[in-house]
């Protein structure tokens, strides 16, 4: 594609503003079964959008395939679309910016598929020493990828950048009696040399032996830890609370809450896109905006809302950096990145203690249809253990944990240590509540 015809041309055919976004996705992903190599699958997505404003309206449209013959009618198509929109706003384009590039201090070691192959042999034969308990290795794989993206526009912008990781997933299916449980882990893996896979066997095989013999509990009403993969679950449902866009539109239940103490005092929520502790950094957005750190809210108090370039003009303010685009072919909204609960400075142990007795959630289910985003109730299945006297008691499954989020968050016990951002991009560590309603037998 040569970018600057396509951007010449479009100024020639009266479209004001004119943009090329692309991202190039390489991949390698294998799994292993029963002993032999199950699948192995590469490959080379190139996507292409581009974006006019025209009259002050902005059209969006996604190529799937290049050529530069094509130029003329795909444009013409473009205004088309441009003359059909009947908002009133009027759109532009970003131009360029002075960008701060900040670097993951990392090296990635990726593996070969020999290698791989390797990997994926002994940890199923791992697994599945781990414990007679252990019947089956539902998955194991290996994905491997990386992806650049850059943004040309007709205002002098050309920026770029790129990304890289390679992880590991495995499902294990335990028996006992005539119980049968299940649990997966993934974990991203720098090298491979330096990876400890015996850990890895261990706290999957756990995580699936530690839900044998659950049963549900009365129904009460009683302090509870979100252990922190529940409460990353739960955090990235409530995401949308910082969004400039349903701000302005009246949907946030934060709307009238700014400058306002929201949350509990040891609360402190970050948003930062150049995190290096994270899996994946932007320097820019995906409409070339620089990126930089951000408080949300601080000890409690709502500081700052996330914008991408619409919003911001809506709101009168300025864009934060966080338009960013689902793929290659969606529209451009308000998205978090690197969005996180900060962690204080108690151990998870040491929540259990302070709660004394109470409910730690370690799994939920149900979060699309169990949460009302506006009103920020939820009543979600879940499932974990019960403490007594600050220990581990009993495993629980079966029952429904209820609360109010905003209500929920101003009654924090304590936030745990145990940030973990693995492949997320909205994270929380374990937290204790105050109480929350359990409802079980």
């Amino acid at each position: 594609m040569n970018k600057q015809v396509w951007i010449e041309k479009a100024l020639g055919l009266g479209i004001q503003e004119f943009e090329i976004y692309q991202s190039t996705t390489v991949e390698k992903e294998m799994t292993w079964f029963q002993g032999q190599m199950d699948t192995l699958v590469s490959s080379k997505v190139t996507g292409t959008s581009i974006r006019g404003i025209v009259d002050g309206k902005m059209a969006n449209m996604a190529l799937e395939e290049i050529d530069d013959s094509m130029c003329e009618t795909v444009l013409k198509s473009l205004i088309e679309q441009a003359h059909i929109i009947s908002n009133e706003e009027t759109d532009s384009l970003r131009k360029p910016e002075p960008i701060e590039y900040v670097k993951k201090d990392v090296t990635w070691n990726m593996a070969s598929t020999e290698y791989v192959k390797d990997i994926l042999q002994s940890l199923e034969a791992k697994i599945l020493a781990y414990d007679p308990r252990v019947i089956q290795v539902g998955y194991l794989g290996y994905s491997q990828g990386s992806g650049s993206r850059s943004i040309v526009n007709s205002l002098g912008m050309d920026v770029q950048d790129f990304d890289e990781m390679q992880y590991i997933v495995a499902s294990v299916v335990v028996k006992e009696n005539e119980e049968i449980k299940d649990a997966s882990l993934v974990e991203v893996v720098y090298d491979f040399n330096q990876y400890d896979l015996d850990s890895f066997v261990s706290r999957v095989c756990d995580k699936a032996l530690n839900k044998l013999g659950a049963t549900p509990i009365p129904s009460c009403t009683c302090p509870v830890i979100f252990e922190k993969d529940a409460m990353t679950s739960l955090f990235a449902a409530f995401t949308g609370l910082f969004n400039g866009e349903l701000m302005y539109k009246g949907i946030s239940p934060l709307k009238d809450k700014f400058n306002e103490q929201i949350f509990s005092e040891q609360i402190t929520i970050m948003d930062d896109p150049k995190n290096t502790d994270c899996l994946s950094i932007a320097n820019f957005d995906d409409e070339g905006c620089p990126t930089s750190s951000k408080t949300l809210v601080d000890h409690g108090k709502y500081v700052m809302m996330l914008h991408d370039t619409r919003s911001a003009n809506r709101m009168h303010t300025n864009s934060t950096g966080n338009g960013f685009k689902s793929g290659y072919a969606s529209s451009v909204s308000v998205q978090p990145m690197n969005c996180y609960i900060v962690p204080g400075s108690d151990s998870f142990e040491d929540l259990c203690t302070k709660i004394k007795d109470g409910f730690v959630v370690q799994n939920l289910a149900g979060l699309h249809a169990g949460l009302d985003f506006v009103s920020t109730n939820f009543s979600l299945q879940c499932s974990g253990f019960w403490v007594k006297d600050g220990k581990r008691d009993k495993n629980v499954t079966l029952v429904t944990v209820a609360n109010n989020f905003l209500n929920m968050m101003k009654h924090v016990i304590s936030v745990g240590n145990d940030l973990d951002w693995s492949y997320h991009q909205a994270v929380s560590p374990s937290i204790a509540f105050e109480e929350c309603t359990i409802s079980g037998e």
